[in-house]
């Protein structure tokens, strides 16, 4: 049972950072240009779009602000 919830956690972030990585680019914003309106680290948005780190809901309501988008965007299939 562990390794199945390693596994959706990994499924998880990863759908989470190719949303990001889709929005970020439709709304033609570079990484850095996304980091620095929503106030955080380049790196930062690197790790979520490329499944590195479990992104913090906090994290996730800021970019969906800064993206001007509702937070659930994040979690469709």
């Amino acid at each position: 049972m562990a390794f199945l919830a390693v596994v959706d956690k990994k499924l998880i972030a990863k759908n989470i950072g190719a949303t990001l990585r889709k929005l970020r680019v439709d709304k033609n914003l570079s990484m850095q240009q996304l980091a620095t309106l929503a106030e955080i680290e380049k790196s930062q948005i690197f790790r979520i779009e490329n499944a590195k780190v479990d992104v913090r809901i906090s994290t996730l309501y800021l970019l969906a602000d800064t993206l001007n988008i509702e937070i659930t965007e994040f979690f469709k299939p």
